[in-house]
């Protein structure tokens, strides 16, 4: 047999896959500085560590319990997280992370020619599945990474489209879709649109209140809210996450799932995140704190600062670049925009005290 296997597969052209992030050690081999050093500000993690309830859970967790599959139907899992959203058992769908979930709803409402509306910048994602789908991709950008797009541009393109995606609060932005945008663009409209808040406990920290999507479930047949436990509750390394849907899509999605993409150790380790949310929920304090504390370092430095509501602050420094290569020379990874409306921007996430004044005291050596 002879001939490019490509032509075997479904899609034999070029894909788009997602840029896979450098380890640690990576970084470091890079960099010329030891492995120990390095600080990622990068990937919009929780700072200060695990939480307590998933130490505790890892530290009582029988190993032999991984020699069996667990719970497919999830309900212990389900039922934690229900008593977190507010929203019933059978209308969580449990996932190995967003990314999962993004790919289970992509290829699930979209085929090849469909269209899927993207506002830009946000997350990679979106696009990259609406692609491996065969879909054709709408990006709305912004005139400005601070200024977002109205609802009447975004129903505009999504005029015969089948997938609408909104993230709010937004990456790399992190500004939010006030709830009351989101019904407007979702009312009448022929289309599914998911809600992307994977950070929403920080913006919630921040003070805000017209954020959550999830009470229109109840008001819209369309709506789906995303989330995850990978950023405000520490655990991007067990990839967990969930998707909220509407009554009327519940057994249809709990039927598309994978049936054990979740496993029995991320599970232990979500239970544990979900047990105390009065400390998890100091915790998210602590961070937009120091996010406040890091974005004024910034504006004194005579930065330009999106006022963000996530986790993490994104700015524009004289020469992004430049300010990212040296950084990365103390061990500082930060994310770098290199081209699109991003181009000369970065972003930091907010950790510790203490991490974030390793960043703070290097900004005010290079910039000051």
């Amino acid at each position: 047999m002879s001939g490019d296997p490509l032509r075997l597969l479904r899609h034999a052209g070029p894909i788009e896959p997602y840029p896979l992030e450098p380890s640690d050690a990576e970084i470091a081999a890079e960099a010329g500085v030891p492995v120990g050093s390095i600080v990622r500000y990068d990937m919009n993690t929780l700072g200060g560590g695990p939480l307590p309830g998933v130490v505790e859970a890892w530290r009582g967790w029988d190993p032999a319990e991984a020699v069996q599959y667990g719970d497919l139907g999830y309900r212990r899992l389900r039922a934690a997280i229900g008593d977190a959203t507010g929203v019933p058992q059978q209308r969580i769908i449990p996932g190995a992370g967003a990314d999962e979930l993004i790919r289970l709803v992509t290829m699930n409402v979209v085929g090849p020619g469909d269209a899927v509306v993207v506002p830009t910048p946000t997350f990679p994602m979106f696009a990259i599945e609406a692609g491996l789908a065969g879909a054709r991709v709408i990006a709305v950008p912004r005139e400005h990474p601070g200024r977002r797009q109205t609802v009447a541009e975004l129903r505009d393109a999504a005029s015969g489209a089948r997938l609408v995606w909104a993230c709010s609060p937004n990456n790399p932005t992190g500004d939010v879709m006030p709830v009351d945008e989101v019904r407007d663009l979702a009312t009448g409209l022929d289309a599914i649109v998911v809600v992307d808040q994977v950070y929403l406990e920080f913006a919630e920290a921040a003070g805000v209140t017209d954020v959550d999507a999830t009470p229109l479930l109840e008001e819209r047949h369309n709506v789906l809210v995303l989330r995850s436990l990978s950023k405000a509750y520490g655990l991007a390394g067990a990839r967990l996450g969930y998707l909220l849907v509407p009554d009327g899509l519940a057994q249809r999605f709990d039927g598309l799932r994978l049936a054990s993409s979740v496993g029995v150790a991320a599970e232990v380790l979500a239970l544990g995140a979900l047990r105390d949310p009065a400390t998890s929920r100091a915790r998210h304090t602590e961070i937009m704190v120091e996010r406040a504390r890091l974005a004024d370092a910034l504006e004194t430095l005579e930065c330009e600062v999106l006022p963000g509501v996530a986790n993490f602050v994104t700015f524009r420094p004289p020469d992004a670049p430049a300010l990212a290569r040296a950084l990365l020379e103390r061990g500082l990874v930060v994310r770098l925009y290199e081209s699109g409306a991003m181009s000369g921007w970065l972003r930091a996430t907010a950790l510790a005290a203490d991490e974030n004044a390793r960043l703070i005291e290097a900004l005010t050596v290079l910039l000051g």
